[in-house]
């Protein structure tokens, strides 16, 4: 399974996005053009939108459309000092979707990792990389293998919950 593109329901259903997250997550790739158009469509039928957001409903997703110019206009580039705060959140998200797919793959932790290199080492995942010592005083010497991986899968679990309370719609 690969991991990315992160699908709109998951998103929709899990955090608030503003267009500042969407383009930073199309400009990254963890999203394809169908999430920023499902999310102009949403609004649209709400009945409060812009017009950029009106006109990128009526794109059909795939992967020819430049929908650039619309996020462009949906986020300015004065809007995107919020960068960080952008990451942190979609650090968030990558965990959440691999926590909800894990028993599709091998080694999760591994997956992890990848994250972990990709989002440039964030110091608040680093207690459920395999490779990092544990600065909770858990001793993984004294455990068996799958007590460290339980306990790895753990502090992912702690990670996401408390996460939710900051990311939810």
């Amino acid at each position: 399974m690969n991991l990315y593109p992160i699908p709109f329901d998951f998103i929709d259903k899990n955090v608030h996005l503003s267009w500042c997250d969407v383009r930073w997550g199309y400009e990254n790739n963890l999203i394809t053009s169908d999430v920023p158009i499902k999310k102009a469509e949403k609004n649209v039928l709400t009945g409060s939108y812009t017009n950029p957001e009106l006109e990128l409903s009526f794109i059909i997703p795939s992967k020819l459309n430049n929908i650039d110019p619309f996020l462009k206009d949906l986020c300015s580039e004065f809007e995107r000092k919020d960068d960080p705060k952008i990451k942190k959140k979609w650090l968030f998200i990558v965990l959440s979707w691999l926590w909800n797919n894990r028993n599709s793959y091998d080694d999760p932790l591994a997956e992890v990792e990848v994250i972990y290199a990709d989002f440039d080492y964030p110091s608040e995942i680093e207690n459920f990389i395999k490779y990092m010592p544990p600065s909770d005083g858990y001793d993984p010497s004294t455990h068996s293998q799958i007590e460290n991986i339980n306990h790895l899968m753990s502090r992912w679990e702690n990670y996401l919950e408390k996460g939710s309370s900051v990311f939810k719609s």
